[in-house]
């Protein structure tokens, strides 16, 4: 068994189907309890980043700068990347 196989059989442990169906019931009890609260997406999101940024920005103003600008766009590119990576290995263990 490869890395790669490996792999996907972490993120698929008992099927691709299986794994698809548990993620669309896990979508819909958590965006059930999140609309109940009324909270949505964004402000979800943007209380996570205000929170990074108060974090970083206790380690020093210039220091505090960059690393916010870098863990910025490391948490923006990844909210879209890991997502469709996901989706991309998850459609291509089907193949």
């Amino acid at each position: 068994m490869t890395k790669q196989d490996s792999l996907k059989e972490r993120l698929t442990r008992g099927g691709t189907g299986r794994t698809i169906i548990k993620l669309v019931i896990a979508s819909i009890i958590v965006g059930a309890v999140f609309s109940f609260l009324g909270i949505g997406v964004r402000e979800f999101w943007s209380g996570v980043f205000e929170n990074v940024k108060d974090a970083v920005g206790m380690l020093g103003e210039s220091f505090g700068e960059i690393a916010l600008t870098v863990l910025t766009y490391l948490l923006i590119g990844a909210g879209i990347v890991v997502p469709i990576w996901l989706v991309m290995r998850l459609l291509s263990s089907r193949k």
